[in-house]
């Protein structure tokens, strides 16, 4: 039986079935109802606040999904779905140049209109539009291409969702519970010692097979040298993190990068970002609201500049991102496991169990040494599409690895998410990597 996920890395083989189309068909019906899923449990309050330039409302995540497959799709069919497509194109847009202006991010939060609720039905006309297109099966290989990277591009939108409302409710001064807490029993689970895998000097394969789905800058598939190494066998947890700020790690500079060591003065940084010390007792902020710290969970929301300078202080390093693919690509059916990863109805936590297996992917994205820069041979194509990666390919660093909001059907050894090294609203943590 074909699966969605097959359908997605199939479309660009050329072997589009009937059945492989029902398929996909079916994945963009359920990933545009993930996405309202998400949103379903905020309040409306909730959808159009933006406490920080990097944060966009969830409703206007709603309304950008929606706009792709409207300009993308319908757009050049003469099939734009509603009388405001020109006000939307420019409200909507994110960073695409090559399409005309468009409405500044650090203002999206200036938008009481268009409302919630038109931007609702907005999406509900785009949705029949496409399934109307699918049904119709007069849609081109072309076509069938850029439907399989919108639906790719809204879920990475679902778990900048999650980024966004953990931010927006987590930064309230009574911060709210986004859904109900896990178990309490399965968080208390102690933490084992930190232990080291070695590899040895080789030269391998990295990057995007042609088999399946990739993003342009997850090509073309290259060898490089690899020398030997050792990576520890887990993430870096709560209790190892607190050891390095009571040795004062946010207070020597000898531990930072020039660059990490402005960015801590400037913005008074000491603890990471969802921590606060009430009464002399630290709590994490978790979506699941305000809770005492476990020292044995996994550090989280951690920036570059803080994963970097905890390694130095533990005289390690952080891994380059093709050490960790290496390790990523040993086991093959990895990510194939498609309970490990997020689902709308259970709780995102970092919680040790959440792992997909002993060396913790799958768990949060995983800080690089590695600067996002392109592959050698890697092209971008003509269109609009072409700036959906690599014009980013500056001052910003390579993760790897998936999160527990990290949607299904949207995990590789190959992919490479990127933030600037300032970022930790994402879901991030620490794992070290020493030379041999």
């Amino acid at each position: 039986m074909t699966t969605n996920k097959q359908a997605t890395n199939r479309t660009f083989r050329g072997e589009m079935t009937e059945d492989l189309l029902s398929s996909l068909q079916q994945l963009f019906v359920e990933v545009r109802q993930q996405t309202e899923q998400i949103c379903a449990k905020l309040e409306i309050e909730d959808q159009v606040v933006q406490p920080a330039a990097f944060v966009s409302p969830p409703k206007w995540h709603l309304a950008h999904t929606s706009w792709f497959f409207d300009c993308f799709i319908l757009e050049p069919l003469n099939l734009a779905q509603t009388s405001k497509s020109p006000q939307y194109h420019f409200l909507f847009n994110s960073y695409y140049k090559s399409l005309g202006s468009h409405w500044l991010q650090s203002s999206r939060g200036q938008l009481s209109r268009p409302t919630v609720k038109e931007i609702m039905s907005y999406r509900h006309r785009i949705t029949e539009a496409i399934v109307a297109l699918f049904e119709s099966n007069s849609l081109s290989k072309q076509q069938l291409e850029v439907l399989a990277v919108g639906i790719q591009h809204e879920q990475q939108h679902q778990e900048l969702l999650l980024m966004d409302i953990k931010f927006i409710l987590g930064n309230q001064p009574w911060p709210e519970a986004y859904q109900q807490a896990a178990d309490a029993d399965k968080l208390l689970l102690p933490a084992r010692a930190l232990g080291w895998l070695e590899s040895t000097e080789n030269i391998s394969l990295f990057g995007a097979r042609l088999t399946g789905f990739s993003y342009d800058n997850e090509r073309p598939r290259h060898r490089r040298w690899i020398s030997g190494f050792q990576l520890a066998d887990r993430l870096i947890n709560n209790g190892e993190y607190m050891d390095f700020m009571t040795d004062g790690g946010y207070r020597r500079p000898e531990l930072w990068l020039s660059d990490g060591w402005d960015w801590v003065q400037q913005n008074q940084i000491c603890h990471p970002l969802y921590w606060r010390k009430q009464n002399h007792h630290w709590d994490e902020y978790h979506l699941s609201g305000l809770e005492p710290l476990n020292p044995n969970l996994p550090v989280s929301h951690i920036s570059f500049y803080e994963a970097d300078a905890y390694a130095r202080w533990l005289g390690a390093r952080l891994p380059t991102e093709f050490e960790l693919e290496a390790y990523c690509s040993k086991d093959k059916a990895l990510f194939e496991k498609e309970t490990a990863f997020w689902d709308p109805d259970e709780t995102v936590y970092p919680s040790p169990e959440r792992a997909c297996d002993a060396f913790d992917t799958g768990l949060l994205w995983q800080w690089t040494n590695s600067a996002y820069a392109p592959y050698p041979g890697f092209k971008t194509t003509n269109t609009a599409l072409g700036e959906y990666n690599g014009k980013f390919m500056a001052n910003q660093y390579v993760l790897k690895g998936g999160s527990v909001a990290t949607p299904k059907h949207h995990m590789r050894a190959s992919y490479r998410n990127f933030y600037r090294p300032s970022d930790r609203w994402a879901f991030t943590g620490i794992r070290l990597a020493r030379d041999l």
